[in-house]
């Protein structure tokens, strides 16, 4: 039987080093967050538009689609620590009677587990025989994104898989290869705790709130663009320029601006 290689790159939690933070990088950041396509793909725009380099590597596209789901995880909660917004309120949805409620979050308090051995992969023994999967990156999360059959879990055995017959493998595993498959996975991927137990204020009812930082720790680009805006009719800079100041100087010229605008009641 043939085997091809993992495309899952063996970084857990890879050391990162962000762009220079300036006006440029956080309109793309923030349009990045906001595109409209699967969330799988506005997280891989994400990581491409903060982060100069992964694990000493340069970073593409390719690169953060082949990262682990579990590391992609853990660099967008860091992207909120660069970003400022690393605590702070963020609103989830009731699992029982769907109410809206307030959730104090800080992400550095996030836990997050090692990979096993192994890893990127695992060797599971199944009614088959031994059959290779790797853990799940970023390019399987968009794939799955794009929609699945009626069995989800055997629509990502088939990408996971490293046998060349993978795909017909994932339809004839029973139920017992799919569990023991799934338990293999999670004890060998890196994996952050992206879940909250909590209690609703509206129902009382026990449920639990997704961490999702592309929801609440991202800039917004009409905020962005207000401040452009701020400056531009002040000082009558180009936008090229003000987005090439770093963002805190551009926030703090905008403040400055609206400060005196108040002062004057408005005039210019």
């Amino acid at each position: 039987m043939g085997w091809r290689a993992p495309e899952t790159l063996a970084l857990a939690f890879p050391e990162a080093v962000p762009r220079p933070m300036t006006g440029a990088v956080e309109l793309r950041l923030a349009e990045a967050a906001i595109a409209p396509v699967s969330r799988p793909e506005r997280a891989s725009e994400v990581l491409v538009a903060l982060y100069e380099t992964l694990g000493g590597e340069r970073v593409t596209a390719p690169l953060v689609r082949r990262l682990p789901s579990g590391a992609r995880a853990w660099l967008l909660c860091r992207a909120a620590a660069l970003l400022g917004r690393e605590s702070g309120w963020f609103q989830a949805d009731c699992s029982a009677c769907g109410a809206p409620y307030d959730l104090r979050l800080r992400l550095a308090e996030v836990p997050k587990g090692p990979p096993g051995p192994g890893f990127p992969m695992t060797e599971v023994e199944t009614s088959l025989g031994p059959r290779r999967f790797e853990v799940p990156n970023g390019r399987h999360e968009e794939v799955l994104a794009r929609g699945t059959t009626a069995d989800p879990r055997r629509d990502l055995v088939a990408l996971l898989g490293l046998a060349g017959t993978a795909a017909e493998d994932a339809c004839r595993f029973t139920e017992a290869d799919l569990d023991r498959i799934e338990a293999a996975l999670d004890a060998v991927a890196p994996d952050i705790g992206d879940e909250i137990a909590t209690t609703c204020p509206a129902c009382g009812a026990a449920t639990r709130a997704v961490i999702d930082p592309l929801a609440f720790a991202l800039p917004r680009p009409d905020e962005i663009l207000r401040e452009t805006h701020l400056i531009a009719r002040a000082y009558h800079w180009d936008e090229g320029a003000i987005h090439a100041l770093p963002a805190s100087r551009r926030r703090a010229y905008a403040q400055l601006i609206a400060a005196e605008m108040r002062g004057t009641g408005g005039a210019r």
